[in-house]
């Protein structure tokens, strides 16, 4: 059950990212940062290349 959350919460960031590199958003450091109680999702972007990461917590 714990696998098919991690594996939504994938999902979701890279629809997230995916929207936010296409659309051409601001040049910021930090995308979307959201903190639940069961665990976090933080995605950020290079400002150099463009470079997106993501970085899932429990």
């Amino acid at each position: 059950m714990r696998t098919i959350h991690d594996i939504y919460l994938f999902v979701l960031a890279s629809l997230i990212a995916l929207v936010a590199s296409v659309s051409g958003c601001q040049r910021k450091e930090t995308v979307l940062d959201v903190d639940t109680p069961r665990g976090g999702l933080e995605i950020q972007r290079d400002r150099d290349g463009g470079n997106v990461s993501i970085q899932v917590g429990e």
